[in-house]
């Protein structure tokens, strides 16, 4: 990568499990303390919510940290159901300056790893994490 910041195995292990088989509702990924890999923070299964996965985000915000995450998204379109994955750069305006340089400069090398991902929502404060926003993301392809 770039950042020189490299990806633990178990980052595309589970990520193959939410594509092949939505196994997981959601999946937050972090960079390690010592900054040397990306690793799985947290995998979430479907007795989970969109609510639990934004109180992540937003525990992530308060500790002034970045994270990467999948978010396996189901919606309704023209009445048929969807499922697309969303790839998220959670951001924060609070985050240090080391945070957001080194998950951005990470960003283009990790992403491409992931075949599949249907939108990527990059985000900074609440508002880009409204769920309207991110099913507006993914049915941007249908219209």
């Amino acid at each position: 990568m770039a950042s020189g910041v490299g990806v633990a195995d178990e980052c595309m292990q589970v990520f193959d499990e939410v594509k092949m088989g939505h196994k997981w509702l959601y999946i937050i990924y972090r960079i390690s303390d010592d900054h040397r890999n990306i690793i799985v923070d947290e995998k979430a299964g479907h007795d989970k919510t969109y609510y639990d996965f934004v109180t992540k985000m937003k525990m992530a915000e308060a500790q002034k940290q970045c994270r990467y995450a999948v978010f396996d998204v189901r919606f309704l379109h023209n009445d048929v159901p969807q499922e697309k994955l969303a790839f998220f750069l959670w951001s924060p305006d609070c985050a240090t300056t080391k945070q957001k340089i080194l998950y951005t400069t990470s960003l283009k090398a990790f992403k491409t790893k992931m075949q599949g991902i249907h939108a990527e929502i990059q985000c900074t404060d609440d508002s880009d994490l409204t769920m309207s926003n991110i099913l507006e993301r993914c049915c941007n392809r249908y219209t």
